[in-house]
Protein backbone atom coordinates (compact mmCIF):
# COMPACT_ATOMS: atom_id res chain seq x y z
CA UNK A 1 0.00 0.00 0.00
CA UNK A 2 1.01 3.96 -0.41
CA UNK A 3 2.12 4.87 2.74
CA UNK A 4 2.83 8.81 3.64
CA UNK A 5 5.47 9.02 5.95
CA UNK A 6 5.80 12.60 7.94
CA UNK A 7 9.37 13.01 9.92
CA UNK A 8 9.82 15.52 12.82
CA UNK A 9 13.30 16.10 12.02
CA UNK A 10 13.74 17.99 15.38
CA UNK A 11 12.19 15.36 17.50
CA UNK A 12 13.98 13.98 20.26
CA UNK A 13 14.98 10.60 19.09
CA UNK A 14 14.90 11.55 15.57
CA UNK A 15 18.65 11.29 14.50
CA UNK A 16 19.44 10.77 10.69
CA UNK A 17 20.70 7.01 11.25
CA UNK A 18 16.82 6.69 12.82
CA UNK A 19 15.05 8.08 10.32
CA UNK A 20 16.91 5.89 7.34
CA UNK A 21 16.31 2.48 9.50
CA UNK A 22 12.61 3.68 10.12
CA UNK A 23 12.65 4.27 6.37
CA UNK A 24 14.07 1.58 4.76
CA UNK A 25 12.10 -0.64 7.00
CA UNK A 26 9.03 1.34 5.82
CA UNK A 27 10.44 0.72 1.91
CA UNK A 28 11.11 -2.69 2.24
CA UNK A 29 6.94 -3.81 2.61
CA UNK A 30 5.55 -0.79 1.07
CA UNK A 31 5.52 2.02 -1.23
CA UNK A 32 6.67 5.22 1.03
CA UNK A 33 6.43 8.96 0.27
CA UNK A 34 8.36 10.82 3.35
CA UNK A 35 7.71 14.71 4.21
CA UNK A 36 9.72 16.58 6.40
CA UNK A 37 7.87 19.02 9.14
CA UNK A 38 9.45 22.20 8.75
CA UNK A 39 7.41 24.61 11.08
CA UNK A 40 4.39 24.54 13.38
CA UNK A 41 1.48 23.14 11.90
CA UNK A 42 3.02 21.30 8.71
CA UNK A 43 2.35 18.27 9.90
CA UNK A 44 -1.35 18.82 9.27
CA UNK A 45 -0.76 20.23 6.04
CA UNK A 46 1.12 17.21 5.38
CA UNK A 47 -1.12 14.27 6.20
CA UNK A 48 -4.08 16.52 4.07
CA UNK A 49 -1.88 16.74 1.13
CA UNK A 50 -0.90 13.36 0.95
CA UNK A 51 -4.69 11.70 1.85
CA UNK A 52 -5.54 13.73 -1.06
CA UNK A 53 -2.85 12.30 -3.26
CA UNK A 54 -3.81 9.07 -2.38
CA UNK A 55 -2.01 7.75 1.13
CA UNK A 56 -3.63 4.51 2.49
CA UNK A 57 -1.95 4.84 6.15
CA UNK A 58 0.07 7.93 7.62
CA UNK A 59 2.25 7.53 9.40
CA UNK A 60 4.05 10.42 12.17
CA UNK A 61 7.73 9.93 13.32
CA UNK A 62 7.98 12.51 15.94
CA UNK A 63 6.76 13.30 19.71
CA UNK A 64 3.12 14.09 20.94
CA UNK A 65 2.94 18.03 19.29
CA UNK A 66 4.04 16.04 15.77
CA UNK A 67 1.31 13.93 16.21
CA UNK A 68 -1.08 16.08 17.57
CA UNK A 69 -0.41 18.06 13.69
CA UNK A 70 -0.81 15.03 11.63
CA UNK A 71 -4.09 14.05 13.86
CA UNK A 72 -5.55 17.71 13.00
CA UNK A 73 -5.40 16.25 8.99
CA UNK A 74 -6.46 12.60 9.38
CA UNK A 75 -9.27 13.31 11.91
CA UNK A 76 -13.08 12.09 10.58
CA UNK A 77 -11.48 10.26 7.91
CA UNK A 78 -10.81 6.62 6.75
CA UNK A 79 -7.13 6.56 6.51
CA UNK A 80 -5.36 5.28 9.14
CA UNK A 81 -2.64 6.37 11.41
CA UNK A 82 0.56 4.93 12.20
CA UNK A 83 2.43 5.95 14.96
CA UNK A 84 6.71 5.44 15.41
CA UNK A 85 7.18 7.31 18.52
CA UNK A 86 10.19 9.74 18.18
CA UNK A 87 9.56 11.98 20.73
CA UNK A 88 10.87 11.89 24.59
CA UNK A 89 7.72 10.67 26.08
CA UNK A 90 4.90 9.84 23.65
CA UNK A 91 2.28 9.54 25.82
CA UNK A 92 -0.31 8.48 22.66
CA UNK A 93 1.79 5.61 21.39
CA UNK A 94 2.48 4.57 24.59
CA UNK A 95 -0.92 4.41 25.86
CA UNK A 96 -2.44 2.39 22.93
CA UNK A 97 0.68 -0.34 24.17
CA UNK A 98 2.69 0.41 21.20
CA UNK A 99 7.05 0.25 21.50
CA UNK A 100 8.63 4.02 22.29
CA UNK A 101 11.54 3.35 20.63
CA UNK A 102 11.51 4.70 16.90
CA UNK A 103 12.87 1.23 15.25
CA UNK A 104 10.50 -1.36 17.49
CA UNK A 105 7.72 1.23 16.52
CA UNK A 106 8.46 0.97 13.09
CA UNK A 107 8.71 -3.08 12.69
CA UNK A 108 5.61 -3.44 15.10
CA UNK A 109 4.02 -0.97 12.99
CA UNK A 110 5.29 -3.79 10.13
CA UNK A 111 3.32 -6.67 12.28
CA UNK A 112 -0.01 -4.84 12.79
CA UNK A 113 -0.43 -3.57 8.78
CA UNK A 114 0.28 -7.11 7.94
CA UNK A 115 -2.21 -8.68 10.54
CA UNK A 116 -4.65 -5.49 9.17
CA UNK A 117 -5.09 -4.64 12.56
CA UNK A 118 -6.57 -1.13 13.05
CA UNK A 119 -8.40 0.53 16.19
CA UNK A 120 -11.37 3.04 16.57
CA UNK A 121 -11.09 5.28 19.18
CA UNK A 122 -12.74 8.77 19.82
CA UNK A 123 -10.67 12.21 20.05
CA UNK A 124 -11.09 15.39 22.00
CA UNK A 125 -12.08 18.54 20.30
CA UNK A 126 -10.57 22.15 22.52
CA UNK A 127 -12.07 24.72 21.04
CA UNK A 128 -12.13 22.98 17.42
CA UNK A 129 -8.61 21.50 17.57
CA UNK A 130 -8.96 17.80 18.23
CA UNK A 131 -6.13 16.58 20.71
CA UNK A 132 -5.33 12.17 21.49
CA UNK A 133 -4.50 11.93 24.94
CA UNK A 134 -5.32 15.62 27.05
CA UNK A 135 -5.48 18.99 28.11
CA UNK A 136 -5.13 20.94 31.13
CA UNK A 137 -6.24 24.69 32.02
CA UNK A 138 -4.58 26.39 35.13
CA UNK A 139 -1.78 24.38 36.48
CA UNK A 140 -1.00 21.69 34.18
CA UNK A 141 -1.24 24.62 31.51
CA UNK A 142 1.47 26.71 33.72
CA UNK A 143 3.97 24.02 34.43
CA UNK A 144 4.10 22.96 30.83
CA UNK A 145 4.64 26.78 30.34
CA UNK A 146 7.27 26.71 32.60
CA UNK A 147 8.53 23.58 30.50
CA UNK A 148 8.82 24.73 27.28
CA UNK A 149 10.51 28.16 29.00
CA UNK A 150 13.54 26.01 30.50
CA UNK A 151 14.09 24.49 27.41
CA UNK A 152 13.99 27.47 25.42
CA UNK A 153 17.05 28.38 28.00
CA UNK A 154 18.36 25.26 28.41
CA UNK A 155 18.05 24.98 31.54
CA UNK A 156 17.91 21.45 32.20
CA UNK A 157 16.38 18.15 30.14
CA UNK A 158 14.57 15.04 30.33
CA UNK A 159 12.19 14.23 33.85
CA UNK A 160 13.99 17.01 35.78
CA UNK A 161 12.75 19.88 34.00
CA UNK A 162 9.06 18.70 34.98
CA UNK A 163 10.07 18.27 38.58
CA UNK A 164 11.59 21.70 38.52
CA UNK A 165 9.14 23.77 36.72
CA UNK A 166 6.16 21.73 38.91
CA UNK A 167 7.69 22.58 41.80
CA UNK A 168 8.49 26.58 41.12
CA UNK A 169 4.90 26.64 39.54
CA UNK A 170 3.03 25.35 42.29
CA UNK A 171 5.13 27.47 45.37
CA UNK A 172 5.98 30.12 43.75
CA UNK A 173 3.84 31.43 40.82
CA UNK A 174 0.63 30.13 40.97
CA UNK A 175 -2.39 31.86 42.48
CA UNK A 176 -3.02 29.27 45.71
CA UNK A 177 -5.79 31.41 46.75
CA UNK A 178 -8.26 32.33 44.47
CA UNK A 179 -10.00 29.65 42.67
CA UNK A 180 -10.63 30.84 39.40
CA UNK A 181 -11.84 27.89 37.38
CA UNK A 182 -15.45 27.13 36.19
CA UNK A 183 -16.80 24.12 34.55
CA UNK A 184 -20.06 24.81 32.86
CA UNK A 185 -21.68 21.27 31.56
CA UNK A 186 -24.75 21.03 29.91
CA UNK A 187 -28.39 21.74 31.11
CA UNK A 188 -29.57 19.86 34.16
CA UNK A 189 -25.76 19.08 35.55
CA UNK A 190 -23.93 20.80 38.05
CA UNK A 191 -20.90 22.84 36.88
CA UNK A 192 -17.68 22.95 39.15
CA UNK A 193 -15.28 25.50 40.49
CA UNK A 194 -12.28 25.47 40.83
CA UNK A 195 -8.23 26.01 40.75
CA UNK A 196 -7.26 23.73 37.76
CA UNK A 197 -8.75 21.46 35.48
CA UNK A 198 -7.20 17.99 33.88
CA UNK A 199 -9.11 16.82 30.85
CA UNK A 200 -8.33 12.95 29.58
CA UNK A 201 -9.59 11.50 26.39
CA UNK A 202 -7.57 8.28 27.49
CA UNK A 203 -5.87 6.53 30.51
CA UNK A 204 -2.69 7.60 31.42
CA UNK A 205 -2.80 11.24 31.27
CA UNK A 206 0.98 11.37 30.98
CA UNK A 207 4.12 9.82 32.53
CA UNK A 208 7.02 10.75 34.50
CA UNK A 209 10.08 8.75 33.29
CA UNK A 210 9.07 4.85 32.94
CA UNK A 211 5.92 5.40 35.51
CA UNK A 212 2.21 6.13 33.97
CA UNK A 213 0.99 9.83 35.28
CA UNK A 214 -3.28 8.36 36.03
CA UNK A 215 -5.17 10.71 37.47
CA UNK A 216 -8.62 9.58 35.38
CA UNK A 217 -8.05 5.59 35.30
CA UNK A 218 -11.48 5.41 33.96
CA UNK A 219 -11.00 7.24 30.86
CA UNK A 220 -11.12 4.87 27.90
CA UNK A 221 -9.59 5.60 24.58
CA UNK A 222 -13.62 5.08 23.00
CA UNK A 223 -15.27 6.61 25.71
CA UNK A 224 -16.06 10.41 26.21
CA UNK A 225 -13.69 13.04 28.10
CA UNK A 226 -13.00 12.32 31.98
CA UNK A 227 -12.48 15.76 33.65
CA UNK A 228 -10.65 16.24 36.81
CA UNK A 229 -11.18 19.35 39.10
CA UNK A 230 -8.39 20.47 41.70
CA UNK A 231 -10.69 22.23 44.31
CA UNK A 232 -7.39 22.48 46.38
CA UNK A 233 -4.21 24.04 46.20
CA UNK A 234 -2.95 22.74 49.62
CA UNK A 235 0.65 21.07 49.12
CA UNK A 236 -0.29 18.10 51.25
CA UNK A 237 -3.14 17.45 49.38
CA UNK A 238 -1.96 17.53 46.19
CA UNK A 239 0.98 15.49 47.47
CA UNK A 240 -1.20 12.54 48.68
CA UNK A 241 -3.44 12.69 45.51
CA UNK A 242 -0.04 12.75 42.80
CA UNK A 243 1.74 10.09 44.90
CA UNK A 244 -1.82 8.22 44.37
CA UNK A 245 -2.24 8.52 40.22
CA UNK A 246 1.40 7.51 39.83
CA UNK A 247 0.56 4.41 41.61
CA UNK A 248 0.25 0.80 40.22
CA UNK A 249 -3.20 0.99 42.05
CA UNK A 250 -4.83 4.46 41.46
CA UNK A 251 -8.22 5.04 42.35
CA UNK A 252 -10.95 6.39 40.87
CA UNK A 253 -10.99 9.63 42.86
CA UNK A 254 -9.21 12.00 45.82
CA UNK A 255 -10.23 14.09 48.18
CA UNK A 256 -10.94 17.55 46.80
CA UNK A 257 -9.86 16.29 43.25
CA UNK A 258 -13.20 15.01 42.02
CA UNK A 259 -13.70 13.65 38.20
CA UNK A 260 -16.30 13.93 35.51
CA UNK A 261 -16.25 10.64 34.22
CA UNK A 262 -17.46 9.97 30.23
CA UNK A 263 -18.51 13.85 29.61
CA UNK A 264 -19.73 14.63 25.86
CA UNK A 265 -19.32 18.22 25.80
CA UNK A 266 -18.52 20.90 28.71
CA UNK A 267 -16.48 24.60 28.77
CA UNK A 268 -13.83 25.54 31.19
CA UNK A 269 -14.29 29.37 31.96
CA UNK A 270 -12.29 31.41 34.24
CA UNK A 271 -12.14 35.37 35.37
CA UNK A 272 -8.80 35.90 34.61
CA UNK A 273 -6.53 34.08 31.79
CA UNK A 274 -4.93 30.81 32.99
CA UNK A 275 -2.15 28.82 31.26
CA UNK A 276 -3.81 26.29 28.48
CA UNK A 277 -1.78 23.28 27.15
CA UNK A 278 -2.82 20.78 24.82
CA UNK A 279 -1.58 17.25 24.39
CA UNK A 280 1.95 18.75 25.91
CA UNK A 281 1.84 21.99 23.88
CA UNK A 282 1.28 25.20 25.65
CA UNK A 283 -0.90 27.47 23.65
CA UNK A 284 -1.00 30.22 25.81
CA UNK A 285 -3.51 32.23 28.65
CA UNK A 286 -7.13 32.13 27.69
CA UNK A 287 -10.42 32.14 30.13
CA UNK A 288 -12.33 29.93 27.74
CA UNK A 289 -12.21 26.59 26.11
CA UNK A 290 -15.10 24.60 24.62
CA UNK A 291 -14.38 21.04 24.81
CA UNK A 292 -16.44 18.22 23.28
CA UNK A 293 -15.89 14.31 22.48
CA UNK A 294 -15.43 13.00 18.94
CA UNK A 295 -16.65 9.71 18.98
CA UNK A 296 -14.85 7.28 16.42
CA UNK A 297 -12.98 10.06 14.89
CA UNK A 298 -9.56 8.47 14.36
CA UNK A 299 -8.66 4.67 13.25
CA UNK A 300 -5.23 4.43 14.61
CA UNK A 301 -3.01 1.28 13.38
CA UNK A 302 -2.73 -0.30 17.04
CA UNK A 303 -3.50 -3.39 19.18
CA UNK A 304 -6.98 -4.19 20.94
CA UNK A 305 -7.18 -2.84 24.24
CA UNK A 306 -5.84 -5.14 27.08
CA UNK A 307 -8.32 -6.01 29.92
CA UNK A 308 -9.13 -2.98 31.49
CA UNK A 309 -7.60 -3.15 35.67
CA UNK A 310 -10.18 -2.89 38.24
CA UNK A 311 -10.42 1.01 39.86
CA UNK A 312 -11.23 1.11 43.67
Amino acid sequence: MLVALIVNPLATKVSERVRRRVTEALAAEHKLEVRLTGQPGHGGELARRMISDGAEVVVALGGDGTVNEVVNGVAGGEVPLGLVGGGKTNVFARGLGLPTDPIRAANRLLELLREGTTRRISLGSANGRVFTFGAGLGLDGAIVREVERRRRAHQLYGDPVYVAAGLKTLFLSYDREHPHLKVQRAPGKASLTGFFALVSNGDPFSYLGHRPFRPTPRATWEGGLDVLVGQTMSAAAITRALTGMLSPRPRATYPRFPVLHDEREFVLETDVPLAFQLDGEYLGDTTRVAFESRKGALTVVAPEPAMPRRIV
